[in-house]
């Protein structure tokens, strides 16, 4: 037993890779993982970002050319889209009431809709009674396509909807005419807004204030803390992140809310929109120039207020770790 073990001592060591060689290769196979994972985002953003975006600014010094079918770019004409566009703001009555339409978006979606979902989503964080049939109701206008909720929404204020014989019922005998109706027409796009867009922040409030220890909530019960002084106090400063996020989505409608004017509307009755006027004008390749200057400009000047804006809140309470 001796001789065997000093013979196997005795033995040259096995030989193997070299661990360089095999980190190397390693590092290589890691490398080559990370380059093919890459390259569909990569070219995805190369080609729907870089090159819409340099193709955008392209188009609005640019003119279209009806007998040879393309964009040339004169000299002369540089700024002639930047020109009609200042134009139609300061001096289209349409034109302004689009932008005014476009810009109440904001206060609906931050001043309005956002309070009542930090309200609910602390409704159903408390875990009241029936919380779970009002989280179903509030979630499904989030689940269900916007197709289907702008259409059951406008047949609910349609003439033979259900909406007009309960206000019939309560003593109201001449309800407004809710469709086609240029003064009322366009607050009920806001009031679908704000209906609608309860349950998507709610997604997101509800989700942020499940990660709270509960343990807050019980020290909190234990030294008396009412409820709207947790709401505000408590919750609200450790939530606080995902209510700039939401705030600044919120804000981000002002340029982009077009599907629920025109499902409801069809953009008509004084409710179009700055994204649907350009979705709807598009279609015709002469626009092109100046629908891409007039989003340009937009972009231009309302982008640093969103920015500013999210700087600004950002100072309000500092991150907490839990």
């Amino acid at each position: 037993m001796t001789d065997e073990l000093q013979g196997a001592a005795a033995a040259p060591p096995r030989r193997g890779r070299p661990r360089k060689k095999v980190l190397k290769k390693r590092k290589l196979a890691y490398g080559v993982f990370v380059a093919v994972a890459l390259v569909y985002p990569v070219i995805r953003f190369c080609i729907m970002w870089g090159y819409v975006n340099f193709n955008s600014i392209l188009s609005t010094v640019s003119q279209y050319d009806p007998i040879k079918d393309i964009f040339v770019i004169d000299g002369s004409k540089l700024f002639l889209h930047w020109d009609l566009m200042f134009q139609r703001i300061f001096g289209d009555e349409n034109t302004r009431r689009m932008v005014l339409n476009s810009f109440l978006y904001f206060p609906v979606t931050c001043f309005i809709t956002l309070p009542l979902s930090v309200f609910f989503s602390y409704f159903l964080y408390k875990k009241v009674l029936a919380g779970s049939v009002f989280r179903v109701i509030f979630y499904l206008p989030s689940i269900l396509p916007i197709a289907v909720l702008t259409m059951s929404f406008r047949f609910a204020f349609d003439t033979n909807g259900f909406i007009n014989p309960m206000l019939r019922a309560l003593g109201f005998n001449d309800p407004p005419i809710w469709w086609g109706n240029s003064s009322v027409t366009p607050s009920m796009v806001f009031v679908y807004c704000v209906w609608a867009g309860l349950g998507f922040n709610i997604v997101l409030l509800g989700g942020a204030m499940s990660r709270v220890p509960i343990e807050l909530s019980e020290c909190g019960r234990l030294e008396g803390i009412g409820f709207i002084r947790e709401l505000f106090q408590v919750m609200i400063p450790l939530v606080w992140p995902t209510i700039v996020t939401t705030f600044i989505l919120g804000m981000s409608s002002v340029l982009t809310v077009f599907l629920q004017p025109l499902f409801l509307t069809g953009g008509g009755f004084g409710s179009g929109t700055i994204s649907l006027y350009i979705f709807t004008n598009y279609g015709d390749t002469s626009q092109g120039p100046f629908l891409a200057a007039f989003g340009l400009f937009c972009t231009l000047c309302y982008v640093p207020v969103i920015l500013l804006t999210r700087w600004f809140m950002n100072r309000f309470f500092s991150n907490v770790s839990y």
